[in-house]
């Protein structure tokens, strides 16, 4: 990608280093100990007063889509920002950092593209990013970060080996107390794209399918994305409630193949913040074509899984897979209307 802006440099200038493919390299130092009590995971607040997400205009409109901060104990950072240029190109640059402290401050020396400060103030962390004011604040501490969330006090359903989601009794749908949608559900882009979900017996026959087997059905018309979600759910339909898959290597589940080409995505849901209220599950998508017609069993290993950034300040923490709070099925465009079956999604 070609950066013509010189301000759309300024706004980014920590990722200069990487834009310019600079070689500098980074001193690593050993463990302190004593800066635990800054070490951990820090979200994208707002950048010059702006809550992220926001779009920024300077020699353009800038999306800042979300941001991380990591602090570890040798001294060293590691900042990630996902962002939209004036073209539209969507980029996620990561830099890296070595820094020393001084009471509240550190003095940070990025990897080829000089130094900035920055100062905490309680749990957040203000940076002058050449002019730009970032302003972070503390998503986890160290210990919980390396625990995967252990002292989470979010309910976790076990989950069994073999199929969780038949669609043999429809597709239920509700909220939690703060209004997150649970259940089944869909999402779809702003341009116009169709997407429906149902559930039917009258679809192509399956192989080894009982009598009277019902199915899910996904009718699309996708200019963009569009899908089908299912955020796990208790009993009453009334909570967000994740489960553990640590067990298990993979996911597997029958689709009823089109053969026209499409660009198709499965995905899991995985962790949340610590005592998030909101919808900010970080995201492991697989990719693979509609390039065959009838059915498929699909199994997918988790290894085969990759991190997607949508911006919704998910942690970055890799997949555990302690406490799955979905899936997800979709679809880029389809260039006409299609219609999808789905059934017995699996573990093993």
């Amino acid at each position: 990608m070609s950066i013509k802006s010189p301000a759309w440099v300024r706004l980014f200038g920590l990722l200069i280093s990487l834009l310019a493919g600079c070689a500098t390299t980074i001193d690593q130092q050993a463990p302190d100990a004593g800066l635990a009590d800054i070490a951990g995971s820090y979200r994208l607040f707002s950048v010059d007063g702006a809550r992220v997400p926001t779009t920024i205009s300077h020699g353009g409109d800038v999306r800042v889509h979300s941001g991380t901060f990591i602090i570890n104990t040798d001294a060293s950072i590691r900042s990630s920002t996902d962002v939209s240029s004036p073209s539209g190109d969507r980029i996620t640059r990561t830099v890296s950092a070595t820094f020393t402290r001084e009471g509240d401050r550190l003095v940070m020396r990025w990897k080829g593209a000089g130094t900035t400060t920055g100062f905490f103030q309680g749990d957040n962390f203000t940076m002058d990013n050449h002019g730009m004011i970032f302003v972070y604040q503390r998503s986890a501490k160290a210990d919980q970060i390396s625990s995967k969330h252990s002292e989470s006090k979010v309910h976790v359903q076990k989950a069994w080996a073999g199929v969780f989601d038949d669609f043999e009794t429809g597709l239920v749908n509700g909220w939690d107390s703060d209004r997150n949608v649970i259940g089944f559900s869909t999402f779809v882009d702003p341009d116009g794209s169709l997407v429906k979900i149902s559930t039917t017996s009258g679809h192509p026959k399956r192989p080894e399918e009982q009598a009277n087997n019902q199915v899910l059905q996904l009718d699309l018309d996708v200019k963009a994305w569009a899908g089908v979600i299912h955020t796990f759910e208790n009993k009453q339909v009334d909570t967000w409630t994740p489960r553990d898959w640590r067990r298990f290597k993979s996911l597997s589940f029958w689709m009823f193949g089109q053969n026209t080409n499409a660009s198709l995505f499965v995905e899991i849901l995985d962790n949340r913040n610590p005592g998030s209220r909101v919808g900010d599950a970080e995201v492991y998508t697989y990719s693979f074509s509609d390039n065959f017609s009838g059915w498929r069993f699909i199994r997918v290993p988790f290894s085969e899984f990759f991190r997607k950034e949508i911006g919704n300040n998910a942690p970055n923490d890799g997949l555990g897979l302690a406490e799955v709070h979905g899936w997800a099925f979709g679809s880029l465009q389809t260039r006409g209307p299609v219609t999808y079956y789905l059934d017995n999604f699996s573990l093993r």
